[in-house]
């Protein structure tokens, strides 16, 4: 994926999955509709959300806009400097940010706010019930796992080669 019009289709291919997953969700169930699909654990639940995680800033719009706009300014940054030069892992991450965040800025455009529909039922230990999200937030939560393993693992290589780490 290092040459550019792979990273193209996976971002591409990606963006297609999450808004044709919210598509079909939201078609089928309509807004606030339920369906279990492993009872007691996990769901589709069509919902709309205002925010960005945990329904933050939901009563400032144009503050999420613009932090959306910045954010995809900076990953493209960050792929057009490094691209030739960086591991897999961080080409990789960086095309699963741009799907996550292309995703849901264009729902926001579209329709003035986010469409979730995975819920994973059972509350979790020290947190409880988590929101309800879509592919584009697993991609962005995926690839910021991939990033920070990434950037550690670089580091780690570069200091065990005796070379100078970044």
């Amino acid at each position: 994926m290092r040459r550019p019009v792979w990273f193209i289709i996976f971002v591409l291919g990606g963006l297609a999955l999450d808004l044709l997953s919210k598509r079909l969700v939201f078609a089928h169930l309509g807004r606030g509709g339920v369906r279990e699909l492993i009872p007691g654990v996990l769901r589709l639940a069509a919902q709309e959300n205002q925010g960005v995680a945990f329904s933050l800033l939901r009563e400032r719009p144009a503050l999420i806009f613009c932090l959306m706009l910045a954010a995809l300014a900076f990953i493209l940054w960050l792929y057009a400097r490094h691209w030739r030069t960086a591991p897999a892992t961080i080409v990789a991450a960086l095309g699963l940010l741009l799907i996550g965040a292309t995703g849901n800025l264009a729902d926001r455009v579209c329709f003035g706010h986010v469409r979730d529909f995975i819920d994973f039922v059972p509350p979790l230990p020290l947190v409880g019930h988590w929101p309800v999200f879509n592919l584009a937030d697993m991609c962005i939560t995926t690839g910021v796992a991939l990033y920070l393993i990434g950037e550690f693992w670089g580091k780690q290589r570069k200091e065990g080669d005796g070379s100078p780490g970044t």
